[in-house]
């Protein structure tokens, strides 16, 4: 990583919004540029200035009680996190947080719990897979080396195409279990970008692409000949549309 690249991720890297490799990849080249190193150091202190000159704000009891109730009425978490906040003195910024963590996460908890969990799960996994040896149970680059890996592991045969020509640059493939249901995950690389296809089977149904993000990824499902297919990657999700033609295309012509 050199200058240009990280320059735009300082901000990022501050606010915790970076994956781990990302992080990682910053923090090696803070350690060895002192330019950077200085500019993090001075969006570091600014932040904390900002932080210290919020002007404190007293709520009225009444509004305190009001909020303490909603927010003991919504379950263990956001009861600590409301009396972590109340530890000492309440910003004005930080009552705002506050009612934006009431009013817009158990919502978003509900839609995990629902028809996102998979997605959720989907995302755990490929960010586990992201960390050192865990990326691949077979690495290569030769699809007549990757698609027989998992014959006996899997009751389907996964589409494995060889996708360099557009781009897609194989890289192997590991064996994962998704919502209790064996999968295949073949990994790709397009650029430094890591797209990870999970591939099971599914009963019935038929469902056109559909995209989401979660937590900085892109996730895009469908199914297709009763199999369910889920690709995930931090690649612009242009990109990620584009691969998933490719692998219904590179499906359809082997059959």
């Amino acid at each position: 990583m050199n200058c240009r690249d990280a320059e735009p991720l300082l901000h990022a890297r501050l606010d915790d919004e970076l994956d781990v490799a990302g992080a990682i990849d910053v923090d090696r080249h803070l350690s060895e540029c002192r330019a950077c190193a200085a500019q993090y150091a001075a969006l570091r202190n600014l932040k904390q200035e900002i932080a210290a000159a919020q002007p404190a704000y007293a709520l009225p009891p009444r509004l305190e009680r009001k909020l303490t109730s909603r927010f003991t009425s919504q379950g263990p978490l956001l009861a600590w996190l409301w009396s972590r906040r109340w530890q000492g003195a309440v910003g004005l910024v930080g009552v705002v947080a506050c009612m934006a963590v009431l009013i817009i996460l158990p919502p978003m908890m509900r839609t995990t719990n629902g028809t996102s969990a998979i997605a959720a799960e989907i995302l755990d996994n490929h960010l586990r897979a992201l960390q050192p040896g865990h990326l691949f149970d077979v690495e290569s680059s030769d699809q007549h080396t990757v698609k027989p890996w998992f014959q006996g592991k899997t009751d389907f045969s996964p589409p494995v195409p060889d996708l360099t020509n557009d781009g897609f640059t194989l890289v192997g493939g590991r064996f994962e279990v998704i919502h209790q249901q064996p999968a295949a995950a073949i990994v790709y690389k397009r650029r430094q970008h890591v797209i990870s296809l999970y591939v099971s089977t599914l009963p019935v149904g038929e469902a056109k692409p559909t995209l989401q993000d979660l937590g900085g990824y892109h996730l895009l499902h469908w199914s297709h000949d009763n199999m369910s297919y889920w690709a995930v990657s931090d690649v612009a999700s242009a990109d990620l549309r584009d691969f998933a033609n490719l692998i219904d295309e590179a499906r359809g012509n082997s059959r």
